[in-house]
This record gives C-alpha cells, sequence and structure tokens, in this order.
C-alpha cells in the first residue's frame, strides 16, 4: 500500500512539472506516503496537480 501512496504523490508532483526531484525529495515522499492514509495521500497529491494545470 505505501508503494501506491508513493506513485499516488509522485504523480501529483509530475502534473504539477516536479520531475527534477533529488534523492532527498523522494525520502520525504516515502515518509509522506508511510505516515498518511491512502484519502489523504489523494488529498495532499491533488493540491499540486491542480495547481500545476493553472499554468
Amino acid at each position: 500500500m505505501t508503494d501506491r501512496r508513493h506513485q499516488v504523490l509522485m504523480a501529483g508532483l509530475g502534473k504539477a512539472g516536479l520531475y527534477d526531484l533529488g534523492p532527498e525529495d523522494d525520502e520525504a515522499v516515502r515518509a509522506l506516503a508511510d505516515r498518511l492514509d491512502e484519502p489523504t495521500v489523494r488529498r495532499v497529491a491533488h493540491r499540486p496537480a491542480a495547481a500545476g494545470g493553472q499554468r
């Protein structure tokens, strides 16, 4: 399940145009994915994705 939450967060960041993430960024995303439940991850991922679509 953590891998799926990680994928959701990474997809949200990707839709926001954040593709050049470093190892520290990936670790931060993994930490969030480990601590949040699926609905919260989806809400968090939606924000940057929505912001990226408004460019």
